[in-house]
């Protein structure tokens, strides 16, 4: 298996002609790569549109609802003032689920034609700002207790007292007495603001829907948005692969009648759609996989209360698959760098630029018979002159005899 991978990257992927590419066009192709890959993600983004997404057949509110714990408050209702007729509204409910249009037009409306959700939430923060200051004033009494009857002890003057509210001996416990009437009598308001919401018929009729529907909505859209997930993998792999194929194709005649510029361009254009490719096969692979395994493997950490191991084994993972891409790219750079230099073109230019083909450290070639930061030979002797010649060039400097070396 690695060596047909191997071979058919070598045969398709590998120009072995000598022909280079300018800075310009390396640029143009950069820009038309960008251009491709933008174009593509319009072009799936179109595609899947074309799906009921699940989030409208269960729109966001209907979900809200059948998850929340608080059905009965009033204060989970603040988004009952916004005005779901929308433009498109007349199309949403179209794809909308019977029950969620049914919770939402329905028991949401009688919900809030019953009530006045604004009204009540205004009236609990009155409530609760009342309740605020009732219980500062009696924190203030119980903390100044003690400096009341002190001062009736030593028979101080009422006007010269530290406490405010001309608060004296005589008139701290009825005042305390009140507070505490005061503040159970606000408390009593805020209950019944709740009780009466709790209990009137909109609001129990729209508990009791979502009581028998809730089990059976949350597992309708869990496997809706699967089957979801899976038909948009396969809409984007149905328009990736003819483009690919196609491009693979282009790229194949031009590498075969040695077009150069034109096998680059398509060489690029085929990576740019294959990385959104292996995406998404990738992503539907892991859809269809089983996950209970995962999920068994998951919970036992968690239940040995050390769920950050899991976080060292995928650390572990992604150090193991990269450690390995990484050994093997530097392993085929080595390999590059050796066969260069054997190559005579690349000795041929070491020397005009005067660099050492082995380190491209500086070095003099008329001077010099060896690199002095690699100890690459350098000149060798000529075997029909016998006088030293640039080792790696095709023919003798000084006899013109042809060198093989």
């Amino acid at each position: 298996m690695k060596s047909l991978i191997k071979n058919f990257y070598s045969k398709n992927f590998v120009y072995k002609g000598k022909e280079k590419l300018s800075k310009l066009t390396i640029l143009f192709i950069f820009f038309l790569n960008v251009f491709i890959f933008i174009t593509l993600g319009l072009g799936i983004d179109f595609q899947i549109k074309v799906l009921n997404n699940p989030q409208v057949t269960f729109s966001s509110t209907c979900r809200t609802i059948i998850n929340s714990n608080s059905v009965d408050d009033f204060n989970s209702y603040f988004y009952l003032s916004k005005d779901y007729n929308s433009k498109y509204q007349n199309i949403k409910n179209k794809e909308m689920d019977k029950r969620c249009s049914t919770l939402l037009y329905t028991k949401l409306k009688n919900v809030k034609t019953e009530h006045n959700i604004k009204t009540l939430r205004t009236n609990q923060k009155r409530v609760n700002n009342d309740l605020n200051k009732v219980s500062n004033e009696l924190s203030y009494l119980r903390e100044n207790y003690n400096t009341v009857l002190f001062e009736k002890m030593s028979s101080q003057e009422s006007s010269k007292s530290i406490i405010k509210d001309k608060i004296s001996s005589e008139n701290i416990k009825l005042k305390y007495n009140l507070y505490l009437k005061e503040n159970e009598k606000l408390k009593k308001e805020k209950e019944n603001l709740l009780k009466q919401f709790k209990n009137s018929k909109s609001v129990r009729e729209l508990l009791t829907f979502v009581k028998d529907n809730k089990k059976q909505i949350k597992e309708d859209y869990k496997n809706l948005s699967k089957s979801y997930d899976i038909k948009r993998e396969l809409i984007t792999l149905l328009f990736l692969l003819p483009l690919l194929l196609i491009s693979f194709y282009i790229m194949k005649r031009y590498l075969t009648n040695e077009k150069y510029t034109l096998y680059i361009m398509f060489k690029n254009i085929v990576v740019v759609i294959f990385i959104p490719t292996i995406i998404s096969t990738l992503s539907l692979i892991y859809i269809l996989m089983p996950k209970i395994f995962l999920e068994k493997v998951l919970k036992f950490f968690y239940e040995l209360e050390v769920p950050f191991i899991v976080y060292y084994l995928v650390i572990v993972l992604l150090v193991l698959i990269f450690g390995y891409i990484i050994v093997k790219i530097q392993k085929k750079h080595r390999e590059d760098n050796r066969k260069l230099e054997n190559n005579s073109i690349s000795k041929i230019e070491s020397f005009n630029k005067n660099i050492c083909n082995k380190c491209f450290n500086k070095i003099d070639y008329k001077l010099m018979n060896f690199c002095p930061n690699c100890q690459n030979e350098l000149k060798i002797k000529c075997n029909n002159c016998q006088k030293e010649t640039i080792k790696g060039l095709n023919y003798c400097m000084n006899c013109a005899d042809s060198i093989k070396s």
